[in-house]
C-alpha cells in the first residue's frame, strides 16, 4: 500500500496520508488540526465545477487549461 506525506499547516508534523484517502481532508495526528484533502493526480474540472472547486480548496492549485482546437 503505498502512501503521501503531509506536512500541518497548523504544527508542521508530518502526516502519512495512505494513496486510498486521496481527496478527504484528514486530521494532524499531533495537533488534531483539519488537514486539507491531498490529490497526488490530476482532477479533470469543467466550467460547473472549476469556481466551487478553487473556491473550497485551502491550498495551492496549479490549473492547465486546453482546448480540443
Amino acid at each position: 500500500m503505498s502512501s503521501f506525506q503531509l506536512r500541518c499547516p497548523g504544527c508542521g508534523a508530518l502526516n502519512r496520508i495512505p494513496q486510498e484517502k486521496e481527496g478527504v481532508a484528514g486530521v494532524c495526528g499531533n495537533c488534531r488540526g483539519k488537514l486539507p484533502p491531498l490529490y497526488s493526480r490530476p482532477r479533470e474540472l469543467n466550467d460547473t465545477d472549476f469556481d466551487a472547486f478553487i473556491a473550497a480548496y485551502p491550498g495551492p492549485v496549479i490549473a492547465e487549461f486546453w482546448a480540443p482546437w
